[in-house]
């Protein structure tokens, strides 16, 4: 059982996010096929899971389908008095899409993604400049992505749940054929209402966005096979017991940081490892339950990995900003496109 204040998940709640998060748009009926229980009964449990805010069905859009293919992570240095101002101040920048404060080796850590690396320059001299209060930066930037999910705390072992579907959450490389994909307007359109709610029927899709049934399908068909986008159920961490996420920035022999990186990919409590060019050849995000879990596995995980040089924690103290899920709205709205609902996704089983 895991608990998160008052509330309680039993293995049906773990098996049904599981599930969601291997598929956000599955239907009711599929879900209590796979689970072997009733329609009305699968439909009830996971609108409960939804009302309670334990998980949440959103859209992930690979962000080099939108020429986003410079990623940069950069910590902060700022004054005590200034850096809630200036966590602010870096949430309304449409290029950071994560911004965190943390105690370790800056007290503000940021994500942002670009076209390219003058637009990054761009957010380093222009705008972090003209934030009150930042002493210093230092500016990695990723090279490779090694793993990702983030969406799939249940499948990837975290709560000792044997995968029904697959040994691992899919991981993802820079280097796949993504990037090569064309998405068109109607594509965008498609994205931005699966932002707003990643459920929402084919034929509903269709209807707002003027085209027929028939060819929505294919359309969604499209974007969901080839990797352009991902529907899944996001699980809330605390909902699972985890209160303590780190940022660790390794530093490793050049001639093993593949293989070490290879190696991070399968431990379970690491959600994201990617490569890096900066003072770390590697940074993971990690989660657990205690300091002592966190503990544990600096000794013994990292620990037992040939050639790890060190390892430096940043741990997280508060999300000020996770846009990830909205990218093509941000996408759209740096282009004047149209104006989409601020509302959070629709919460509805189906």
């Amino acid at each position: 059982m895991v608990q998160r204040a008052d509330l309680e998940l039993d293995d049906l709640d773990l098996s049904i996010l599981k599930e969601m998060e291997a598929d956000g748009r599955q239907s009711i009926s599929a879900l209590a096929k796979t689970l072997g229980i009733s329609r009305a009964y699968a439909g009830k449990r996971l609108q409960s899971l939804l009302d309670r805010n334990i998980t949440r069905i959103v859209t992930f859009t690979d962000p080099r389908v939108l020429g986003l293919r410079t990623m940069a992570i950069v910590g902060i240095q700022v004054s005590l008095a200034d850096l809630h101002s200036a966590a602010d101040r870096l949430r309304a920048l449409p290029s950071v899409h994560l911004v965190m404060i943390t105690a370790g080796p800056h007290n503000i850590v940021i994500e942002a993604m670009f076209a390219n690396p003058e637009d990054l320059s761009g957010l380093l001299t222009r705008d972090l400049g003209n934030i009150p209060g930042i002493k210093s930066i230092e500016t990695t930037t990723v090279l490779e992505w090694r793993k990702m999910s983030f969406a799939y705390l249940t499948s990837s072992g975290l709560v000792g749940l044997r995968p029904r579907r697959r040994e691992s959450p899919p991981s993802e490389r820079t280097t796949g054929a993504v990037s090569d994909i064309a998405v068109d307007d109607l594509d965008l359109q498609i994205l931005n209402e699966l932002e707003t709610d990643g459920r929402q029927p084919v034929s509903e899709l269709a209807k707002k966005l003027g085209t027929s049934r028939a060819h929505m399908s294919s359309r969604l068909q499209r974007i969901l096979e080839q990797g352009v986008a991902r529907v899944v159920a996001h699980t809330d961490p605390m909902a699972l017991g985890y209160r303590l996420f780190a940022m660790i920035g390794i530093k490793a022999l050049p001639s093993d940081t593949n293989a070490i990186a290879d190696k991070l990919r399968y431990l379970p409590n690491i959600n994201a490892v990617v490569i890096v060019a900066g003072r770390h050849d590697i940074i993971i995000w990690t989660m657990f339950h205690t300091p002592i879990d966190l503990s544990a596995f600096l000794e013994k995980e990292l620990g037992g990995i040939p050639g790890i040089i060190s390892a430096e924690c940043t741990i997280l103290l508060e999300l000020r900003k996770m846009s990830f899920p909205y990218l093509v709205r941000s996408h759209l709205a740096a282009r004047g496109g149209p104006k989409v609902a601020k509302a959070p996704p629709a919460k509805h089983a189906r």
